[in-house]
């Protein structure tokens, strides 16, 4: 519906998206399948650029209401785990695929696409400025109009403009990341086919990357330590090291990934946080698609199911997410506290029970296994971890 307000057109829907990456679009998909007014509010034109190293885990797949085949660029059955400094090296292979890999430009346009044709409208090149809560909707803020909702859904990545405006306290926990896409000759790509390679503690306390794509190569360099200045340096070290000779220029991209959730509940008035905008990326490999995706859907179901009414789809939203996602991250991060905090002990385990550990990663990346369920082989060392 749209209406004029003061000679800016309003237009109204139950619940307004913002951010069209994989959680707003899925929650799109499945409010808009359900009968709900529903529409995503996208800064850029899809298709459009993502830095991102494009890998789409097994267990991130099951969640998909659509066929990934078409934004499928490679698939990867097995997965390295190498720690070049401390000569260790471990390999996981599995039947089927642990990893499809992605353009996430075609990627987010595949569940964008499906999302229009269940009746999702589309607000693609505008910017969101702000928002204002009401006692019976959220009106959004853009360059040129005003968009309301009963509620809003932030889907708008870690800097989220949603949650700066709903009060969120932003999210201190963002670690840095490069990524670039590397042409390079046929040779040097069959080295890494059918393989997603990590190398640990390259930078110091992060790892670093290789997804083979159609014809390229994804390469990345992360570290968990914020505020690290070093990894354009570390990029260019990791391709020597790996004998990668890009045959083209490279251009690369920078992000922020948030690797614990925001303080506070993350759901309050008529606001939802899904995906990045609520800081569910996995603290162990850093990935985001599998939460932002599940996210997205607890976030629909939360709507539907309280009847767009604000107590309780509040209250559903955050018992779901606090069932499914929460406690597995609070898992995950006493893992990674361990893994990144202490190398040394690291090391001594990972010569006894690396393999072990690599397959339990690989199974939770599969979605047969989850972080709750986790065992370190030697417990006693939970008792050494501080609380995440």
């Amino acid at each position: 519906m749209e209406t004029t307000t003061k000679g800016t057109p309003h237009l109204a829907y139950d619940v307004v998206i913002v951010g069209s990456g994989p959680a707003g679009a899925l929650a799109a998909i499945d409010l808009a399948r359900r009968g709900i007014r529903v529409c995503l509010v996208e800064g850029a034109t899809h298709p459009r650029y993502k830095a991102c190293g494009g890998g789409v885990l097994a267990r991130a797949a099951q969640l998909l209401p659509v066929d990934l085949g078409p934004a499928v660029d490679h698939v990867c059955h097995a997965v390295e785990l190498r720690f070049p400094d401390r000569n260790l090296s471990f390999r996981t292979q599995r039947g089927g695929p642990v990893l499809y890999m992605t353009m996430r430009s075609e990627f987010d346009r595949l569940l964008v696409t499906e999302a229009t044709k269940c009746g999702a409208v589309i607000h693609e090149d505008t910017q969101v400025k702000g928002l204002t809560i009401e006692e019976d909707r959220v009106v959004v803020q853009t360059g040129r109009e005003q968009i309301s909702g009963r509620f809003v859904v932030a889907a708008d990545g870690v800097d989220s403009v949603v949650a700066r405006a709903g009060d969120w306290p932003a999210n201190h926990s963002a670690i840095p990341a490069l990524e670039c896409e590397v042409p390079v000759a046929a040779a040097t790509h069959a080295r890494f086919f059918d393989t997603a390679r990590f190398d640990m503690d390259h930078p110091r306390h992060g790892y670093s990357w290789v997804f083979p794509k159609k014809e390229h190569l994804s390469v990345g360099v992360l570290s968990t330590r914020r505020g690290d200045t070093g990894l354009k340096d570390a990029m260019q070290l990791y391709l020597h090291r790996l004998d990668i000779e890009p045959a083209g220029p490279l251009e690369l991209h920078g992000a922020l990934i948030p690797v614990r959730p925001r303080h506070g509940a993350l759901a309050k008035d008529r606001v939802l946080l899904i995906g990045d905008a609520a800081g569910l990326a996995d603290p162990i490999t850093a990935e985001g698609i599998t939460h932002a995706l599940l996210s997205g859907k607890l976030a629909a179901r939360a709507l539907v199911e309280g009847d767009l009414n604000v107590a309780q789809v509040a209250d559903r939203y955050c018992r779901m997410l606090e069932e499914s996602v929460l406690g597995e991250l609070r898992s995950a991060g006493r893992l990674a506290q361990f893994f990144y905090g202490h190398p040394h002990l690291r090391s001594l385990l990972f010569r006894s029970h690396g393999q072990r550990f690599c397959e339990k990663v690989t199974d939770i990346m599969m979605g047969e296994r989850r972080y709750v369920d986790f065992d370190l082989s030697v417990g006693v060392l939970a008792r050494h971890l501080k609380p995440w």
